[in-house]
């Protein structure tokens, strides 16, 4: 017998939350490598720590809401106008998938 297709979700197209802090670590804010943009790369870095806190559930919704919102905006605030749609992009993918991997 075999069994039927798996049907693909929205979800299973998307990036991992993994790859978009890669994303963000690619040369910081700039896809040229010139200037590199440190406190975006370091942000790379302090997304994957809420999401480790969220898979170990060591977080509480208050302060997810709370880290990402500042993570977000000092985010965007530290690409300046070094690539900033390509940076806010990415945080707002962030926001949405981590989220919902709070709320598995």
């Amino acid at each position: 017998m075999s069994e039927k297709p798996k049907h693909l979700r929205f979800e299973d197209l998307q990036p991992h939350v993994e790859m978009l802090c890669d994303a963000l670590e690619n040369k910081g804010a700039s896809a040229s490598g010139i200037p590199h943009n440190n406190e975006v790369m370091k942000n790379a870095e302090r997304y994957r720590e809420v999401l480790q806190k969220i898979r170990s559930k060591s977080i509480t919704f208050e302060d997810l809401v709370y880290d990402l919102h500042l993570l977000n905006h000092q985010t965007t605030q530290a690409a300046g106008n070094n690539q900033f749609l390509r940076i806010e992009k990415i945080v707002k993918a962030l926001d949405v998938f981590i989220m919902k991997e709070y709320n598995k």
